[in-house]
């Protein structure tokens, strides 16, 4: 189940008692233990209560998710030939749609079609087009056509790496953490199909 940050809010808040129509609130319970503190007074930054405690809501953009531009690049090229899966698109058409460069766009199509994702036709009616319906194309094999192999999926500093990125082993503490995550993530990308993203 995926929850935005104005449910997670809310649930908070209906833990706690604070009032449902004003996000943000300073619950009852905090308010007797405080008599400055007025209930349903509005504060800011908003917060979410739980057990008398102030979490902080951190905005919607805080963690804005970080693509290989080849990757990116070859999930919209998918994306455009699922508009009409049935007829051919060349790659100079395709590029012209996305607005993006031609090279780029015809090096990704060689590698969806080497990846049995994509048809090819020569000639002056050919072209690329999907080889099976959208609906079934899990976006898992997308991703290991676009990396030539399995993806790797990391978390870096926006500031940039400094060095080797670390691999938790067996012995760290927290691997078991990030093996459950990253088990989910890819689980989530082999039940998602090119139809999702429509």
């Amino acid at each position: 189940m995926c929850v935005g940050v104005r449910g997670v809010m809310q649930i908070f808040a209906d833990l706690s008692g604070c009032p449902r129509e004003v996000p943000g609130c300073i619950d009852p319970p905090l308010a007797r233990e405080r008599p400055w503190a007025k209930a349903g007074t509005p504060q800011r930054p908003p917060v979410a209560h739980f057990h008398h405690r102030v979490l902080p809501i951190p905005p919607y953009n805080s963690f804005p998710m970080k693509l290989d531009r080849r990757i990116y690049t070859g999930i919209l090229v998918a994306r455009e030939l699922t508009k009409n899966p049935e007829n051919f698109a060349s790659a100079r058409e395709i590029a012209e749609k996305l607005g993006l460069p031609e090279i780029p766009v015809r090096q990704a199509l060689v590698r969806l079609r080497r990846a049995g994702i994509l048809q090819a036709e020569k000639g002056r009616q050919g072209g690329y087009r999907l080889a099976k319906p959208p609906e079934k194309i899990p976006l898992l094999s997308v991703l290991r056509a676009l990396t030539d192999g399995d993806p790797v999926l990391g978390l870096f500093s926006e500031r940039g790496r400094r060095g080797k990125p670390y691999t938790p082993d067996k012995k760290d503490p927290t691997a078991g953490l990030w093996e459950r995550l990253e088990r989910e993530f890819w689980k989530s990308m082999e039940e998602k199909t090119l139809a999702d993203l429509r």
